[in-house]
């Protein structure tokens, strides 16, 4: 494949605003803060404190402060108001090129691996990768032809991925939204200990090398559903016990995590094979009274979230602690098991629509990453 340098086809020529200078004038700003957003945000030039430079529809900007998070941004125009950036953008503007095949060219892991090859300052989100470099960097030379052909696949592709997030979100909705119309009313209360007859913990041992034996990071909990990739390996000389694998059906808690996530759970619709609990993830052993599907959901109410969360100790303002004897006395609702075992039902009718999605997506995201290395190597 053919290449050219940034610099040979870049056509913008850097021109400084000082918004200030008109203050009652609204702008369309792309800063980086509000990256995340997709939207550029709109402000009175009063409102900008410093100044930024102009840019016009179909520019490329790529990020220099801290460039491993890989943030691309075409200038999409949105509105009549003067587009302005912030100097923390590379601006890149030529007619030679789709805007968006630049764009998913900036992103892909070769050109990333570029941009922080060469970065300037002390670490972190300190570190800027530097102009005078970037413009050395090649991009490939393509008939627009072409271009427009792999922008509209993978423009497709990133749609048809969007699409089955959004899908997987309206179900974990769904599971959420059922637990209220079921036991939104509930009165009669008793405590955690009700559903938990024991607390078991694994043990947190770390390998140098890869092993067969697997032990979960205290993220496999942290967001609600289970995260089998949250995970390091055992020392290839220990032998973990059985009673501490992790096995289809368990519910785990995260006895140990930020003040906002300790009591974190999660419940192990099927589980991979040879993976330990450690000593931060509690198995529940339940009572005879408990579905635990039921009591994973009951664990993320706001009002239990709110008891675990003021019960936990710390001294540390970033990692807090729950013990067994708090945990337990947490007040909950007491629903029968015959009531738990609908609720349960329902929500494997929902697992098993999400297993469905989940799958069409993971096969678009390999079919994605196969163009792009197809594309751009």
């Amino acid at each position: 494949m053919e290449y050219k340098k940034i610099k040979e086809i870049n056509e913008y020529k850097s021109e400084s605003i000082n918004p200030m200078k008109t203050p009652d004038t609204m702008y369309e700003l792309y800063s980086v803060p509000f990256f995340t957003t997709g939207h550029p945000e709109y402000l009175h030039g009063s409102e900008i404190g410093s100044s930024k430079v102009t840019v016009q529809k179909n520019d490329i900007l790529v990020c220099k402060i801290n460039p491993r998070i890989n943030r691309v941004w075409v200038v999409a125009d949105e509105s009549n108001y003067q587009s302005i950036a912030s100097s923390e953008w590379i601006v890149v503007r030529t007619a030679q090129y789709n805007p968006y095949f630049l764009s998913w060219y900036f992103r892909t892991p070769m050109f990333q691996q570029l941009m922080t090859s060469e970065v300037t300052g002390i670490g972190g989100s300190l570190t800027r990768a530097q102009p005078k470099r970037v413009v050395e960097y090649p991009v490939p030379v393509l008939s627009r032809e072409k271009q427009d052909k792999i922008v509209s696949i993978l423009d497709r592709l990133e749609s048809i991925k969007r699409e089955r997030k959004s899908e997987l979100d309206l179900l974990d909705s769904l599971v959420k939204a059922r637990f209220v119309e079921m036991f939104g009313s509930q009165r009669k209360s008793c405590d955690l200990s009700s559903y938990i007859h024991e607390l078991r913990s694994g043990k947190s041992l770390a390998g140098s090398e890869v092993c067969k034996n697997k032990v979960l990071k205290t993220g496999a909990a942290t967001f609600g559903w289970f995260d089998p990739n949250q995970y390091k390996y055992l020392p290839n000389d220990y032998q973990p016990l059985p009673e501490h694998r992790v096995e289809t059906g368990d519910l785990m808690i995260s006895r140990m995590n930020t003040p906002n996530l300790v009591g974190a759970c999660s419940y192990v619709f099927k589980a991979p094979e040879d993976m330990y609990y450690p000593d931060r993830l509690w198995k529940v052993i339940p009572t005879e009274k408990t579905n635990l599907i039921f009591l994973w959901q009951l664990l993320w109410d706001d009002e239990v979230r709110r008891q675990i969360k003021e019960k936990a100790s710390g001294t540390s303002g970033t990692m807090h602690n729950i013990s067994k004897a708090r945990l337990l006395k947490v007040k909950c609702i007491d629903v029968p098991i015959e009531i738990q075992n609908q609720y349960a039902n329902d929500v494997v009718h929902v697992v098993k629509s999400k297993s469905v999605i989940q799958k069409s997506l993971d096969e678009t995201q390999i079919l994605f990453q196969s163009l792009m290395q197809e594309y751009f190597g």
